[in-house]
């Protein structure tokens, strides 16, 4: 629901002294071209607090203090691939027990981003050896011979003039 504009502190005082005079919330809501719920909320307040002024708003305390912010942005900054599992045992060690996502609302509250490592596929030392062994086979090998032939990873420029062309970083 969409914040409407607050009422004056004159148009609320108004409400309250024609309540005290002993009007009804309605008709007090059509005299002042109010609605009657809006009517009916300050002076609720006004008996439950004596004012009609803007209360501060309560606001939940942080989970991580302002010292725990600067030893996890400090992590980060040092190691930006630690994880936020990591940061969550570090606070915890530390006596704060927090989640991953007031990990990242945090990182992201001090101009971080937190963001998940791309997965890598590990090769076994069987297909490095058999990496090393077709490099090494065809080293000498002219550039004419690659011509022909189709890359399946977008870096490669050798593509036949028929398709399109896939051009990537070398």
């Amino acid at each position: 629901m969409a914040k409407t504009k607050e009422l004056s502190k004159d148009t609320r005082n108004k409400i309250v002294d024609l309540h005290q005079a002993g009007k009804t919330e309605s008709a007090i809501g059509k005299q002042l071209g109010v609605k009657k719920s809006t009517v009916g909320a300050i002076i609720r307040k006004w008996k439950t607090y004596k004012t009609t002024d803007n209360l501060p708003r309560s606001v939940a305390p942080r989970k991580i203090s302002p010292r725990g912010v600067k030893m996890i942005t400090r992590t980060m900054s040092k190691n930006p691939r630690t994880t936020r599992g990591d940061l969550v045992n570090d606070l915890q060690r530390a006596g704060t027990k927090v989640t991953k996502p007031t990990i990242s609302n945090t990182l992201r509250r001090q101009g971080l981003k937190s963001c998940s490592a791309r997965r890598v596929p590990l090769l076994k030392p069987v297909h490095v050896r058999a990496h090393l062994k077709f490099a090494r086979e065809h080293l000498d090998d002219p550039e004419e011979d690659w011509e022909n032939v189709i890359c399946s990873i977008p870096v490669c420029d050798a593509v036949p003039s028929k398709g399109p062309k896939i051009t990537g970083i070398q």
